[in-house]
């Protein structure tokens, strides 16, 4: 997906938000924090475009287009389980042209039933070699925890997520994965359901050398939550700056997200 497409959609949402919009001012801002809440307790679709641009030597755009469903489950009065799949989609410029199916993961994390300030989750993220390409998976079946916090002060939220998996089984001809995930968000929420994010998706890939071994994005963006006739909705556009980045790039990327709610 060109940079042209990704602002075109970016226009077209943002005409969205003043066709329909939330019943009332409070309900907005709740619903957005609702959103923002990693353990909340309605279903989810996320649709997240990711394009990563400067990749490789003639600096071209390697693009994830990721689908991302969450269901909780109520186990009990105490607990629930947040149940979250990333789907993702890649389109890889480098070192051959090739688009298709990567790696899908399912994580699970057990929160307890409780609202207030702080909240925690924490259970395994599984790893699975779906890839229809060799160049756009792992070839490994991989596992490991994920943990998470959540705190809300006001109009702010503060929320990270973290894993790290370890390979244990697939293509022995592979290399061996060893990657840790942390993605820290902040948000300011301000009326009429509109927020102010950041939302870096920070990797390490430990068996890597020095140079090659993270992406540290900085930046942030902007979302809002709206209504589109009886469908809840949030979208938000952000940009990041890899501070620090492999030798093969990428130098920045572009995220946008659609979001489809069904609060209870």
């Amino acid at each position: 997906m060109t940079i042209n497409r990704i602002c075109r959609i970016a226009l077209a949402i943002g005409l969205i938000c003043h066709i329909g919009r939330v019943s009332a001012q409070d309900n907005a801002t709740d619903l957005a924090k609702q959103d923002q809440n990693p353990f909340t307790r309605f279903s989810k679709l996320m649709v997240e475009e990711n394009a990563q641009i400067g990749f490789g030597p003639d600096k071209d755009v390697l693009n994830y287009l990721r689908v991302q469903p969450m269901v909780p489950f109520e186990l009990n009065e105490d607990w629930s389980l947040i149940t979250r799949s990333v789907i993702p989609i890649v389109h890889l410029p480098f070192p051959q042209e090739t688009d298709g199916l990567s790696d899908v993961s399912f994580q699970v994390l057990l929160t307890p039933n409780r609202t207030g300030q702080f909240l925690w989750g924490v259970g395994p993220t599984l790893v699975t070699p779906t890839a229809t390409e060799k160049m756009l998976g792992s070839g490994k079946w991989a596992a490991g925890p994920i943990v998470g916090g959540l705190y809300i002060n006001g109009p702010w939220v503060f929320s990270t997520i973290a894993s790290n998996v370890w390979s244990f089984a697939g293509d022995e001809s592979r290399r061996d994965v060893n990657t840790m995930s942390l993605r820290p968000t902040i948000n300011y929420n301000l009326p009429n359901g509109w927020y102010l994010t950041s939302s870096p998706s920070i990797i390490a890939v430990w068996g890597e050398k020095q140079a090659n071994r993270w992406l540290v994005p900085v930046g942030g963006g902007v979302g809002k939550v709206f209504s589109l006739g009886d469908q809840l909705m949030s979208t938000s556009l952000e940009s990041y700056y890899h501070a620090v980045s492999p030798t093969i790039g990428p130098d920045w990327q572009l995220r946008f997200q659609v979001t489809l709610l069904f609060p209870k």
